[in-house]
């Protein structure tokens, strides 16, 4: 579980709308399951609702940055598109 620290910033190089980066806060404030990317080291997904987020947390000054946001895909939707070939 990953919570950001008090006077931690969330840094948006990307620039992706205030809302993503204000859900990305409210998860990282309640403290949600995070995965931690196992090719590199401060790196982690956070599923929220509907939208995922890979961030890198700075070991030096606990600031978050976000570097990608993605829409996630009900479960249900990926188990019955098993079927489809390309």
């Amino acid at each position: 579980m990953i919570q950001i620290q008090k006077g931690a910033r969330i840094e948006n190089p990307r620039a992706y709308d205030p809302g993503a980066v204000e859900g990305l806060r409210v998860l990282m404030e309640v403290g949600f399951p995070a995965r931690r990317d196992p090719h590199r080291e401060n790196f982690y997904e956070i599923e929220g609702a509907s939208e995922t987020y890979y961030i890198h947390i700075s070991p030096v000054s606990g600031n978050v940055v976000l570097l990608a946001k993605w829409l996630r895909q009900p479960r249900e939707c990926c188990l019955s598109a098993r079927h489809l070939v390309a």
